[in-house]
């Protein structure tokens, strides 16, 4: 990750602040200074605490360094996203661990790793790995990754059958990102809601799964962004239909299906189809 020292200046100034004021009760002026000038990354709970005064979210300031295993690793995402798990399994088997030199890559690496196993139904591989991220990056690397890799061992013990622990995971998924320390970008924010919609929507908790979809709806609004908005409304839609209110079930997967067709989710357009058929 990569700190953006002069959008930082910019908007402390904004705000009023010297850089004495935004560290009382936080850091040192120095540390402000490191970060305004040399683009000096400080701990994570300092890096919050400043965001959260300055009222804006992590990403405005903080963004990752473009690189050849960046670009693998987006595109790994990119193709979970679409359902294209083959090619996500022959993406992640192109890195090595070894070649991994900070705790983001990897703790990303092995989360990525165990999406692309519960894919294949290798899910006391993906376990393995998901509880690598949460032992070993808890402390050392506050970002999203923690919240996407509780969400996604949620969803191993929910294949595995097991509701009562995929429950708790899921609701400890939801305040880590109610926390709102969490270091991640639109598009991992959105995910993350999407995910757990469709964890509470498997759970057979509709509202809740409702509420996480609109938040991850209202996301994207807040920045003018398509992604993911089908999915998102897929669940709206869903949830709906499982709590019997059909007329807005149907009005979200229309929604949803012009959105599809934009974004051209044939998977998801072919799910939200389905979804319209029980409604007739």
């Amino acid at each position: 990750m990569r700190l953006r020292g002069d959008v930082l200046k910019q908007i402390r100034r904004k705000r009023g602040l010297s850089q004495t004021a935004l560290a009382e009760g936080i850091c040192t002026q120095a540390t402000i200074s490191l970060m305004e000038k040399q683009n000096r990354l400080p701990k994570m709970d300092i890096l919050t605490a400043i965001c959260e005064r300055l009222n804006i979210q992590p990403d405005r300031i903080v963004e990752n360094e473009v690189s050849g295993v960046n670009d693998t690793f987006n595109q790994i995402i990119d193709a979970l996203t679409d359902q294209e798990y083959d090619l996500a399994k022959q993406l992640i088997s192109k890195i090595s661990i070894k070649s991994l030199n900070s705790d983001f890559d990897k703790q990303r690496y092995y989360y990525l790793l165990g999406m692309v196993q519960i894919s294949q139904d290798q899910i006391d591989d993906a376990i393995f790995n998901f509880e690598l991220v949460l032992t070993q990056f808890a402390t050392t690397s506050a970002n999203i990754y923690l919240a996407m890799t509780t969400a996604g061992m949620a969803l191993a013990y929910l294949k595995r059958d097991d509701h009562e622990r995929a429950v708790r995971l899921t609701d400890r998924a939801v305040k880590l990102i109610d926390n709102k320390k969490l270091i991640g970008s639109l598009h991992q924010w959105a995910s993350i809601n999407c995910k757990i919609a469709e964890l509470y929507w498997r759970l057979g908790e509709p509202e809740k799964a409702l509420a996480s979809a609109q938040r991850g709806i209202q996301l994207c609004r807040d920045r003018d962004s398509l992604f993911i908005l089908d999915q998102l409304y897929l669940y709206v839609g869903r949830a709906y239909i499982a709590m019997g209110e059909k007329e807005k079930a149907k009005q979200a997967l229309e929604v949803a299906k012009s959105l599809s067709i934009a974004r051209h989710g044939k998977i998801n357009e072919e799910h939200i189809i389905e979804e319209l058929a029980k409604l007739d």
